[in-house]
């Protein structure tokens, strides 16, 4: 591998259960895509503390991504995003929610 290659990830439903793409030490983002099947717009969040220290819905996230209901949203990153501390993350129907949307929705990230 090289030195700068990034690592995938993948994860086929994302809910408002938090979860840990690292739960410590930092993390690269090189770029996101994910995909939204529901008939309404949903919300990707993304927190610089591992799951355990996220209470949904009350925690601040770092970012909150638009994802358009029926598509999805790519970015890809030309300098990477740090999270320095974890990066951890969850879907919901607003942008600081705690509601998951109907149905999960499918993340690709890159990252190192």
């Amino acid at each position: 591998m090289a030195q700068y290659a990034h690592r995938p990830f993948f994860d086929s439903s994302v809910v408002a259960t938090v979860e840990n793409l690292k739960s410590n030490g930092g993390v690269y983002l090189y770029f996101i895509e994910v995909s939204n099947p529901n008939g309404s717009n949903a919300f990707l969040q993304l927190f610089n503390v591992a799951a355990a220290n996220v209470t949904i819905g009350t925690t601040v996230p770092n970012q909150s991504y638009l994802v358009p209901a029926n598509g999805g949203m790519d970015i890809a990153f030309s300098d990477p995003l740090e999270f320095d501390t974890a990066l951890s993350y969850a879907a919901t129907t607003t942008a600081t929610g705690s509601t998951a949307p109907g149905t999960g929705l499918v993340l690709n990230i890159g990252w190192r």
